[in-house]
């Protein structure tokens, strides 16, 4: 598995949801709260989809290795 490009880790997927976020820190950080800009919603929506991949299809979650996911729903989370 260590070989195989393909598999990628639960902490290499946390590694770039803190990367993605850093563009946005960095405008908190350069421009101060009330002006940051819309910048960084390309990479919030990035984030937020693997976030949730991360939890409905691939089973990275607290509750256990539980895939969420209702193939015959296309892609519909289900909750059981």
């Amino acid at each position: 598995p260590m070989d195989d490009p393909t598999l990628i880790s639960r902490q290499q997927l946390f590694a770039r949801i803190v990367g993605g976020l850093g563009g946005r820190a960095a405008e908190e950080v350069i421009f101060g709260e009330p002006e940051v800009t819309t910048g960084a919603a390309g990479d919030l929506q990035q984030i937020t989809g693997l976030a949730k991949q991360m939890v409905v299809t691939f089973g990275m979650s607290d509750i256990g290795p539980w895939s969420l996911m209702d193939a015959a729903q296309s892609g519909d989370v289900i909750m059981r």
